[in-house]
């Protein structure tokens, strides 16, 4: 389960799901996962970015962490911190894995390797991806995009 560095009455817990570790039912899981999401007040502004890198967080848990065994879920949670911040937590029930050990999609090496650009995509698209739990929990942040003054 997530841990969480707020007062609790500033987090708004909105989702909180375990789904079947099934790489044929991602698409369905996340559009159901984006219409909770995409209403979070602090999802405003960045739906495209949070559907992507949830999309990359849900395949690895299912993929790489539970290998798509069907005895074994993947818990999501979503909740908003005083309207300001998306904090996403997906955790598997795998083995984990070492995040020094996914080599870098942008070494001259690895450029057309297959994998290692979820991990790397979850990095670019949000404030921050955090895995804990020995690489079975990914936790990732969104902030709200602020009006500019002018």
């Amino acid at each position: 389960m997530i841990e969480c560095n707020y007062d609790k009455s500033e987090v708004v817990v909105i989702l909180d799901e375990e789904i079947h570790s099934s790489r044929h039912d991602i698409e369905a899981v996340l559009r159901r996962l984006m219409d909770q999401i995409s209403g979070m007040p602090c999802s405003d502004g960045h739906v495209r970015e949070i559907e992507l890198a949830l999309a990359e967080a849900l395949a690895n848990a299912i993929v790489h962490g539970n290998r798509e065994d069907p005895d074994k879920y993947v818990h999501v949670w979503a909740g908003c911190v005083k309207s300001e911040q998306l904090i996403l937590a997906i955790t598997d029930q795998g083995e984990g894995f070492d995040l020094d050990s996914v080599p870098d999609p942008t070494t001259a090496e690895n450029i057309y390797s297959t994998h290692g650009r979820g991990i790397f995509l979850m990095n670019c698209l949000m404030d921050s991806a955090e895995h804990r739990l020995g690489g079975r929990q990914v936790i990732m942040r969104k902030r709200m995009k602020r009006a500019s003054i002018e």
